[in-house]
């Protein structure tokens, strides 16, 4: 299957309709969210965690928000597309993937000036073996150390921006407080999704933005 990115470029992602976790839907309102709230910015190197195919870091390449992506997701045939993608697209100037669940396995040299993602939302959840690895992070383990980790490849002045759910979080942004206090960030905002916050619904999309303190 292929989702074809809405920008001038027309990315085409190769994908299985089983990969996806939101990321054809709510994952898109990213680009309006990036665009509106760093204008007149572009990124240079934007990762996404927890990417699978990579629909959002994808769409804001082909936007012009950033210069170049790199993405990574602990599924192999996740990056199985991700490489077949940046092939098909000849994007290898410009996109990288990673096979890994963990940001610790990211190369030392990767550095970025914005994070997003699209992760995990709940601590549990009903659904198949295949749901429970895209919806559900038990303990808020790999949340945790996404948040040890990801300083060391934050640039000076970097932003990371990411999409929760309050559904599944339902403290909103204190459940991940003592997270990033401890890696040495701070929450610099938090905002509703404009089109997919619905108090009392399942979808209840919001963003942490975080930066360095």
């Amino acid at each position: 299957m292929e989702f074809i990115t809405s920008g001038p470029k027309q990315i085409r992602v190769q994908y299985d309709s089983w990969m996806d976790g939101g990321g054809t839907w709510f994952g898109q309102e990213y680009v309006d969210i990036v665009r509106d709230r760093y204008p007149n910015r572009t990124f240079n190197r934007c990762y996404e965690w927890c990417s699978g195919p990579g629909y959002i870091g994808f769409s804001l390449l082909d936007h012009g928000l950033c210069n170049s992506v790199c993405l990574s997701d602990i599924y192999p045939a996740a990056i199985d597309a991700v490489n077949t993608t940046i092939q098909k697209n000849q994007l290898q100037s410009v996109a990288a993937g990673y096979n890994t669940g963990t940001v610790s396995g990211l190369p030392s040299h990767e550095r970025f000036d914005l994070v997003v993602a699209n992760p995990p939302h709940f601590l549990t959840c009903p659904g198949d073996d295949n749901y429970q690895r895209i919806a559900v992070d038990r303990n808020w383990a790999a949340h945790q150390e996404f948040f040890q980790n990801i300083a060391r490849h934050l640039v000076p002045g970097g932003v990371i921006l990411l999409q929760e759910n309050q559904a599944g979080s339902i403290n909103r942004e204190k459940d991940f407080e003592s997270f990033i206090d401890a890696a040495g960030l701070k929450i610099s905002a938090v905002i509703n999704s404009p089109d997919h916050y619905t108090p009392n619904h399942h979808t209840q999309i919001y963003y942490i933005e975080i930066q360095q303190k």
